[in-house]
């Protein structure tokens, strides 16, 4: 299926740069982004290094061959723009024979969606990534036992968690995936996103964030999803990456207190665990000792090796409007604050949007888990 990708935003980045690894049934052909987002009118070049595709403003100016409309996860700044953006979503019907939907739209917006691809002629297929799925279709159910007990697992765990959203958590999994892959490696997966099925893996599940499963049960499901999924994919890792933040940033901005992070590692004790984390311009060894530290204590695991995004929060901004505001700045910038860390810094951290970082990232991975723990294929 040729895609075109609408709305598209910044979130969609890490899919255009590691597009390669999308299932062979997905080309991705065509990038309209709403006028305001300041993308129309770019380029991009997808992870091939030489398809090249320009950003387009409308749908009516993708001028480019596609059949199938995929509606990536997205932000609108209120119901009115989300309501905008379905409209025009709704006239690409008539061109396209599916829709692949991953953003959480009002349930009007959806129901009206769903409705027009049932109603176009022929019928468009519409699946929906974003649908919370019950327990029933993972094949699981609330544990009967009062006091339920865990499954082992014999297969080496690596975790992906995030100080804050849009720390890199989606992108530095897909370029760990890649590097992992090339080598040989046969691994199982768990994405942050919903969609994460057109990439090969899973999408972290849905009964985790649903509100009619208890909290313990979510730990015991989890670790026994967990369980089965390495053993129908006899995978030589697991790579898991949580959703949200793994801790409250205060007492006034609390994002839910990291409690999805503490039901993860619970059920699931990583031997592995890379962190991304906010920009810090200096003096940023003792922050990340102290939250190594506190991932110790927390949830039994040190931070074996930390990415350093190009987010920041800004304090003041945030504290004036009553909402976290971030902003974000030149990826050089991050680049170039590493380069200033002392010689004898004892944290391994890395800007691994650049491939040979990233490589580092990949190799502390490996001498984490080798050699007795990885199984290198042959």
């Amino acid at each position: 299926m040729r895609m075109l990708i609408f709305p598209y935003g910044h979130d969609c980045e890490p899919l255009i740069r590691h597009a390669h690894l999308l299932e062979p049934c997905y080309e991705i052909a065509s990038l309209v982004s709403p006028g305001g987002w300041g993308l129309a009118g770019k380029t991009v070049t997808l992870g091939d290094g030489k398809t090249m595709l320009t950003i387009h403003e409308s749908p009516k100016e993708a001028s480019e061959a596609f059949d199938c409309l995929f509606i990536p996860p997205f932000e609108a700044e209120d119901d009115e723009v989300e309501n905008r953006l379905a409209d025009e979503m709704g006239k690409l019907l008539p061109h396209v024979s599916h829709v692949i939907c991953a953003a959480r739209l009002t349930q009007a917006n959806k129901e009206k969606l769903l409705k027009n691809c049932q109603q176009a002629n022929p019928p468009c297929v519409f699946t929906d990534y974003s649908e919370p799925h019950a327990l029933a279709s993972y094949g699981l159910a609330a544990p009967a036992e009062k006091y339920p007990s865990l499954r082992l697992l014999d297969v080496p765990v690596a975790i992906v968690a995030g100080c804050w959203e849009k720390t890199d958590k989606f992108e530095i999994s897909l370029a760990l995936r890649e590097r992992f892959l090339e080598n040989g490696y046969r691994i199982s997966q768990v994405g942050s996103r919903d969609g994460c099925e057109m990439l090969g893996f899973h999408s972290f599940p849905g009964f985790m964030l649903s509100k009619d499963v208890d909290a313990a049960d979510k730990i015991v499901c989890f670790n026994r999803w967990i369980a089965e999924l390495s053993e129908k994919e006899q995978p030589d890792l697991i790579l898991i990456t949580i959703p949200g933040a793994i801790q409250d940033f205060s007492e006034h901005f609390t994002r839910g207190f990291g409690l999805l992070h503490h039901q993860v590692f619970q059920a699931v004790l990583p031997d592995a665990l890379v962190m991304c984390t906010f920009y810090m311009s200096d003096n940023f060894e003792k922050i990340l000792r102290e939250t190594s530290t506190s991932c110790k204590y927390k949830f039994g695991t040190p931070i074996d090796v930390f990415h350093m995004s190009n987010l920041f929060i800004d304090i003041n901004d945030s504290e004036e409007r009553d909402c976290i505001v971030t902003n974000s700045i030149y990826r050089e910038t991050v680049s170039l604050s590493l380069s200033k860390k002392p010689a004898d810094c004892p944290m391994p951290i890395f800007n691994g949007l650049e491939a040979t970082e990233c490589d580092r990232i990949f190799e502390l991975l490996i001498e984490k888990l080798s050699p007795s723990d990885v199984r290198v294929l042959y």
